[in-house]
């Protein structure tokens, strides 16, 4: 028996041309106008790209990056990321401006959002509809780009995990994943590579983790930091066991308990942080990497 939904997801054949699925065209419209409305309503204004240049351009004048004033949330473009976001666009404060970094970030957000899309115009726009993505994009936060680190790290390289776990903590959850799927040599290399990384980042400003501990993991999942009332620490946990579950499972599945997992764990699990959800569309569309084989025992002598 057909199932009433097929026509919805089914390509339709007009003569010699296929045309997209009705289901798609639909979802498409209803994220185009989304999208309408985020132009003109979001985008003339500052949003959260700015909490990123702010905190760069304090780290370069010498200021507190961190503030126990914030609020997550509020408009006081508090910065709720691990220093080394901060230390990367600090120089740039100096020779670009925030107008200009606006609009930079604006069209890496749309890229990524095309690139997971699988550079398909219409499924980005359908996937706008997913109001996590909507709101993400109103905001111009970090989920989408996040987004395109995991399906990388996943798909081409472990060294893309460094990168996403220098913007939020919680990818670093990836090492747990690896090391449950045998991926042990990965597993030791993003260690390795993600300890040089904070020591480099400890050693150009010492101060700037202690301070990130005390105010954006201490009141993690407090504050309306999150859209759940769970303790941070709780949270993590669970996509820790989502992680390690994931990478003993394997395949798809497995990579959908880690995309699960590490949104879980954002110290900060705001609506947006549910955009990262979308990494599990070009996963799914393209095939994992072969399980590592077992190690052959050597055959012993005959004596």
């Amino acid at each position: 028996m057909a199932s009433p939904l097929r026509p919805l997801v089914t390509p339709v054949r007009f003569g010699t041309h296929q045309l997209p699925p009705i289901g798609l065209v639909v979802l498409a419209a209803i994220g185009a106008v989304f999208l309408a409305v985020i132009v003109a309503t979001a985008w003339p204004h500052p949003t959260d790209e700015q909490a990123y240049w702010r905190a760069a351009e304090r780290l370069a004048a010498g200021e507190p990056v961190y503030s126990t004033a914030s609020v997550p949330g509020d408009v006081s473009y508090g910065y709720w990321y691990p220093p080394p976001l901060a230390q990367v666009l600090a120089p740039l404060t100096g020779v670009a401006s925030a107008e200009g970094f606006s609009i930079a970030w604006t069209i890496l957000v749309l890229g990524c959002l095309w690139w997971l899309a699988g550079r398909d115009v219409l499924v980005a726009l359908a996937l706008i509809a997913f109001l996590p993505v909507a709101v993400e994009l109103r905001v111009r936060n970090v989920h989408l780009l996040l987004a395109v680190l995991l399906v990388l790290a996943l798909r081409r390289s472990w060294v893309f995990w460094i990168p996403a776990a220098a913007i939020k903590v919680a990818p670093a959850l990836g090492i747990l994943y690896l090391a449950a799927a045998r991926r042990v040599r990965e597993a030791i290399l993003v260690t390795v590579a993600g300890l040089l990384v904070l020591g480099a980042s400890i050693a150009l400003a010492p101060g700037l983790w202690g301070s990130f501990a005390e105010v954006v993991l201490g009141r993690a999942g407090t504050e309306t930091a999150s859209i759940l009332p769970i303790p941070f620490a709780i949270r993590f946990v669970a996509g820790a066991a989502l992680a390690a579950l994931g990478g003993w499972i394997g395949g798809r599945r497995g990579e959908g308990l880690l995309v699960v997992g590490v949104t879980l764990a954002n110290p900060t699990l705001w609506a947006t942080a549910l955009s990262l959800l979308v990494a599990l569309v070009p996963l799914w569309r393209s095939s994992p990497p072969p399980a590592p084989k077992p190690a052959v025992q050597p055959a012993l002598s005959a004596t």
